[in-house]
């Protein structure tokens, strides 16, 4: 994900088979570089959304589909149990669908710093919806962690 690109001469499978597992990872001073940049310079939710996919492994999508209910914290607990579909990149137009395979189901545990931030997020999100219920004839009230204004879900684009 980070720092790694196939293109040019490289985008074969050689190229990728020649290429180590750590080529694509931070290193830990790069990753806190990021995440200062990001809590610095990023946009709201951005801190906890790089926090979430840096410390969690999970795809895009799986955050994209995050509901509250995911959420054990009293557990530092975090369930995938779907990801979010979108081909047509409109919010409106998504689809929740199960992760790409069985085994991508799963529970495991979110170090502190990370749940920390996003039970915060979280009780912050339940306040907003309440204002933006009543801004939004349309409000979509799935209860995403991450959402636009009128509710539905980020997206990942799609290009």
């Amino acid at each position: 994900m980070f720092g790694c690109n196939y293109s040019g001469e490289n985008a074969d499978s050689r190229g990728i088979e020649n290429s180590t597992i750590e080529d694509g990872y931070l290193e830990k001073h790069e990753l806190a570089e990021f995440l200062n940049a990001v809590k610095e310079h990023g946009l709201p939710c951005d801190i906890e959304i790089f926090h979430l996919l840096a410390f969690s492994g999970m795809r895009s999508g799986e955050l994209c589909a995050l509901k509250d209910t995911d959420f054990n914290f009293e557990l530092n607990e975090l369930r995938i149990t779907k990801t979010l579909y979108n081909p047509d990149n409109n919010m409106r137009k998504y689809t929740l669908t199960p992760p790409k395979s069985t085994g991508s189901i799963r529970k495991f545990n979110v170090i502190d710093i990370v749940m920390n931030l996003l039970q915060e997020h979280i009780v912050k999100q339940r306040t907003l919806r309440l204002e933006y219920k009543k801004l939004f004839d349309d409000y979509h009230e799935n209860n995403f962690v991450f959402a636009h204004k009128n509710g539905y879900p980020l997206i990942k684009k799609i290009y």
